[in-house]
């Protein structure tokens, strides 16, 4: 059970790391998992390698002692460096604290570990003076606290602001407990309450891999939905490719012989039948029509991408919707950041957010809000359509990215609206993101990487 709660920790630094190993404050994410882990490898040393070790080899005096130290050595880590770590992660997350800030409070707070350091004996017996420990440990940790929940507080960005919520509940609440167990606890003599901690860490693992698969955690997003849709949209593109060539030629045939029978029927001055040739050729054509609707909206999306500015593609398309707008009655209004220059297709961005518009106003046929928000935040360029009309059920909602779903009347509308939308962002390295409540509204977010933002 050590051993796995051990390799459990330093698999959860890893995973942390490969996320995005460029930002601080995920290397000191995974800095905090592998020191906390150390506290385990002494107890896996203790426990299991020096009793193995005994009674494989002969357990010489001078490997006795290295292990000892070893052992002595990863717990002293483990209990100095864990609070370390956790405020630099902390201090590293907090967008608002300025880089010179954070600078001088990595190498500030460094001094408590050093001293500690050197007051405390390591080897043979490690002895903390755990007095000392608490008195800057809890304000270490109540510290680390307060700036995370601060950052999540005055995040603007919905994605980001998600994943921080999750992130803080899913290091505080294990982290708070394990410094009870490990400092708290042995003011109390109770040296044994650390095992508790393997507790803590297999729940804290099971929620972050729950977590992770649906939202997110610390940048983590195991998205399987995106993979079954990609593939979902290659499958269909490829067989509406193959659908359409055969459709063209059976539809080719109908109008070749529907129009021969028209011929015919004038020739021979058959009314009726030349009535049912129109209609054959018609249907034809309806078919090809239909085919060709399907095919473009499911096509692999080729960008053409040049600067932009976002802002007037938002305020052209408002402009391109105003008939349906005062038809419908619905109040728009446009919160735009028009210095903002991105790297993009303007084309698809203007068909994109054509679609999104064109569905808050449908939702909204007896009058109601739409709110369009372009903004930059930490991470992602942000573009927000949201409307007060009906909504969608919680049902419903996890299939609206899904091809040829659609919850609205049978038509001239296939369904494909959100698909076409999460390819192109797909296609800008971005997220599409929907968030919605029944008779409440819908609010769709589209998420452009920061790198493609232009700065002057």
């Amino acid at each position: 059970m050590m051993v796995f709660t051990l390799f459990t920790m330093w698999a959860l630094g890893l995973l942390a790391l490969f996320t995005d190993p460029k930002r601080t404050s995920i290397r000191w994410a995974c800095a905090t998992a592998f020191v906390g882990g150390a506290g385990f490898l002494s107890a896996v040393i203790d426990e299991t390698i020096m009793p193995l070790w005994a009674e494989m080899f002969t357990m010489t005096p001078g490997t006795e002692q290295t292990l000892l130290f070893l052992s002595r050595l990863s717990s002293f880590i483990c209990q100095v460096g864990l609070p370390y770590s956790f405020l630099m992660f902390a201090v590293h997350s907090a967008e608002f604290l300025a880089r010179k800030t954070k600078l001088i409070t990595q190498f500030a707070a460094l001094c408590f570990p050093i001293s500690m350091l050197a007051i405390t004996p390591i080897h043979p017996v490690l002895a903390f003076n755990y007095w000392i420990m608490v008195a800057w440990v809890i304000p270490f940790f109540l510290v680390s606290c307060t700036l995370l929940i601060v950052q999540y507080r005055s995040e603007k960005d919905p994605l980001v602001k998600k994943n921080s919520f999750f992130t803080n509940v899913l290091i505080i609440v294990p982290l708070f407990f394990v410094f009870i167990f490990i400092y708290v606890m042995r003011i109390q003599n109770d040296y044994e309450a650390w095992r508790y901690n393997m507790l803590v860490v297999a729940i804290q693992f099971i929620l972050i891999v729950a977590i992770s698969l649906k939202y997110g955690f610390l940048g983590v997003r195991l998205r399987v939905e995106k993979r079954r849709l990609d593939s979902t949209l290659r499958a269909l593109t490829s067989g509406a490719q193959i659908i359409n060539h055969t459709i063209k030629n059976e539809a080719g045939k109908i109008s070749l012989y529907a129009d021969r029978i028209e011929t015919y029927a004038k020739e021979t001055n058959q009314p009726g039948l030349q009535e049912d040739a129109v209609v054959l050729l018609q249907s034809s054509q309806h078919m090809l029509d239909m085919m060709n609707r399907i095919q473009t909206q499911l096509r692999d999306v080729e960008l053409q991408e040049s600067p932009t500015a976002p802002s007037e593609i938002v305020t052209q398309v408002i402009h391109n919707l105003k008939r349906y707008t005062e038809k419908y009655q619905v109040q728009v209004e446009a919160e735009l950041d028009e210095s903002l220059r991105l790297y993009c297709d303007a084309v698809q961005l203007r068909e994109v957010l054509t679609n999104l518009c064109m569905n808050a106003i449908e939702a909204m046929r007896s009058g109601g809000k739409l709110h369009v928000q372009l903004f930059l935040s930490n991470r992602h360029l942000v573009i927000a359509v949201a409307d007060t009309g009906t909504g969608i059920s919680k049902e419903n909602l996890p299939h609206v990215l899904d091809p040829f779903f659609s919850t609205k009347r049978a038509g001239q509308n296939f369904g494909l609206g959100l698909s076409y939308c999460y390819n192109v962002m797909q296609k800008h390295q971005g997220m599409l993101e929907i968030y919605s409540e029944q008779g409440k509204g819908t609010t769709v977010f589209l998420f452009f990487p920061k790198k493609r933002v232009i700065t002057h």
